[in-house]
C-alpha cells in the first residue's frame, strides 16, 4: 500500500540536461501509479505563496456582507458560455459530488475566491473590492497566477518527453486555455459542522491542477481502496495531479484520481491551480497509448468536453463539472 506521494525534486531539471529527462520518466511513472506527486525545486518564490496565502485570509476573514460584494453577478459580466469562475463563493455553496454526478449529497464546507486569465487584465473589471485591501489580493493573485501559468508551461515540457511528442505540443494545445486559480480556506473541524467534510470525493476535469497548502487536508484515494494524506516539507511545496481531461488524452493510462478534502482541528488555506486546454484543441488518444491498444474514445474538441463537465457544478444543464 502506498504511503506517501512519489515526490519530483526539478532543481537540477535544466532544459536539455539528463536530469531533465529523468524527472519526465518520474513523472510519468507516477501518473501510471497514482496520478499525483509532490513538487520541489520549481522556482516560484516563497514570498509568492505567502502574499497569496496572507491576503486571501484577510479577505475571508471579513464580515460577509464584505464578501457577498465581491461576488461574479454584483455587476460584473461575462459571456454566456464562459464558465471560468471569478469572484467570492460561500460555504456551502458548491458540491464536488455533484460535480461527480451523485445528487443529493452533502455539500462542501470551503469558502473560495477564484481568477482567471483576465486577473493578468489590470483593466478588466473583476469582483476584488476597489479598497487597498481588494488591490493588493488582487495584484497578488496576478501574481500567483503568472508563475503558475509558467511553471505548468514547464511541467508540460516534460510530459511532451515522456510521451515521445514534439516539446511545444502542450503550448499549441493550452495557448489561450481558460484556466483558472482559486484561493480556498476551509473552516477548523467544530461540533457546529455536520460533517468533516471540506470538500467530497471527486477527480477534476483538467489537464493538470496544482495545490499548495498551509497543512494536511486533502487525501487521495490509492488503488486499493485506502486514503493517502499527503505531506508537504513547506508551505511553498506543491501538490500536482492529472485530471480527467489528461487521463482521456492518455488513453486512461495515466489516471485521474479520486480525492477529497477532510477538515481537521484548525483552519487550513489551500491554493488551487487548473490547467485547461484551448477551446478548439482536438482531444485524441496519444500515439505512444494506442500503438498496441485501440483508443477508449472517440477524438473530442476540448470545449464540448469542458462545458459537460462544468455545467453540474455551477448548476447548468448537464450532470458534470470542474473543481
Amino acid at each position: 500500500m502506498m504511503k506517501e506521494l512519489p515526490r519530483i525534486d526539478l532543481t537540477s531539471a535544466t532544459p536539455g540536461s539528463e536530469a531533465e529527462r529523468r524527472a519526465a520518466f518520474e513523472i510519468d511513472r507516477a501518473c501510471k501509479q497514482v496520478g499525483f506527486f509532490t513538487l520541489s525545486g520549481h522556482g516560484i518564490a516563497p514570498a509568492i505563496f505567502e502574499d497569496a496565502y496572507a491576503l486571501s485570509r484577510a479577505f475571508f476573514h471579513q464580515p460577509l456582507e464584505v464578501k457577498n460584494r465581491c461576488r461574479l453577478q454584483s455587476g460584473f459580466t461575462m459571456a454566456a458560455d464562459d464558465y471560468t469562475p471569478y469572484g467570492y463563493s460561500g460555504m456551502l455553496e458548491e458540491n464536488a459530488f455533484a460535480y461527480m454526478g451523485r445528487k443529493g449529497l452533502p455539500s462542501d464546507y470551503v469558502e473560495k475566491f477564484s481568477v482567471g486569465r483576465l486577473i493578468e487584465d489590470d483593466g478588466a473589471s473583476l469582483p476584488f473590492s476597489a479598497d487597498a485591501e481588494g488591490q493588493r489580493l488582487r495584484a497578488a493573485l496576478k501574481a500567483y497566477f503568472r508563475e503558475c501559468e509558467a511553471l505548468t508551461s514547464r511541467l508540460t515540457e516534460l510530459f511532451s518527453i515522456a510521451l515521445d511528442l514534439p516539446r511545444d505540443f502542450f503550448a499549441k494545445k493550452t495557448s489561450a486555455s481558460t484556466d483558472s486559480l482559486r484561493s480556498l480556506l476551509y473552516p477548523q473541524l467544530s461540533p457546529e459542522l455536520v460533517n468533516d467534510q471540506g470538500m467530497g470525493e471527486h477527480t477534476d476535469g483538467t489537464l493538470l491542477t496544482m495545490l499548495a497548502q498551509t497543512g494536511p487536508g486533502i487525501q487521495v484515494k490509492e488503488r486499493g481502496g485506502s486514503w493517502i494524506t499527503p505531506t508537504l516539507e513547506r508551505r511553498d511545496h506543491l501538490i500536482v495531479n492529472i485530471g480527467d481531461l489528461m487521463a482521456r488524452w492518455a488513453n486512461d493510462e495515466y489516471v485521474s484520481t479520486p480525492h477529497r478534502v477532510v477538515l481537521h482541528g484548525g483552519e487550513r488555506q489551500s491554493l488551487a491551480f487548473f490547467k485547461l486546454a484551448n477551446d478548439d484543441a482536438l482531444i485524441e488518444c496519444f500515439p505512444k497509448f494506442c500503438k498496441d491498444t485501440p483508443a477508449k474514445y472517440e477524438p473530442v474538441v476540448y470545449k464540448a468536453f469542458s462545458l459537460q463537465k462544468m455545467n453540474a457544478l455551477f448548476g447548468v444543464g448537464g450532470d458534470a463539472g470542474r473543481t
